[in-house]
């Protein structure tokens, strides 16, 4: 899990933009009320979550599959509300080892520093509502809610060989 943050980190160094091809790609794959909630997304996140749905397009290639490319891409749309820099996300991933997730989720909404440290954390349930709200996918707003809690795979309504392309997608 360490290795994940530090590479995510370095990675999130960068500010440059998906390629033209790449943006081009997305747009096409879902509605333009949810590509906005895509493009309104740093570069880093936009890079982040193309590189996800290309992976799963590569996993899961028929047609059929093509919601769970949409779920890959739409996944971290709830990270917008955070408001945070590189920094600010470094500062919210330790505050949630140190207190806790469930202590830092409950910071969302607060004053100062604690209010865009808990709206980080929830990121996942903020995007599943998002994505809801502009008739995006039901399965991409499932796998929003649960890409952070692998512990409840198990009882999740996405098939366990598509949860597992997801999940290796994300990382």
């Amino acid at each position: 899990m360490i290795g994940h943050y530090v590479r995510r980190f370095f990675t999130s160094l960068s500010r440059r933009p998906p390629s033209p091809a790449d943006e081009i790609w997305a747009e096409s794959l879902v509605s333009p009320a949810a590509y906005a909630l895509f493009a309104r997304l740093s570069n880093t996140d936009r890079r982040h979550l193309v590189q996800s749905a290309r992976i799963v397009a590569a996993e899961l290639p028929a047609e059929t599959d093509r919601v769970w490319v949409q779920a890959a891409l739409l996944h971290d749309v709830g990270k917008f509300d955070a408001h945070l820099d590189v920094l600010g996300r470094v500062a919210a991933t330790v505050a949630a080892t140190v207190v806790g997730n469930t202590r830092s989720r409950g910071w969302a909404g607060s004053p100062r520093w604690r209010g865009p440290l808990g709206t980080y954390q929830c990121h996942d349930v903020i995007g599943a509502v998002e994505i809801r709200a502009v008739g995006g996918p039901e399965e991409a707003a499932v796998w929003s809610e649960l890409h952070h809690h692998p512990d409840q795979f198990a009882d999740a309504t996405i098939p366990p060989a598509v949860l597992r392309v997801l999940d290796a997608a994300d990382h």
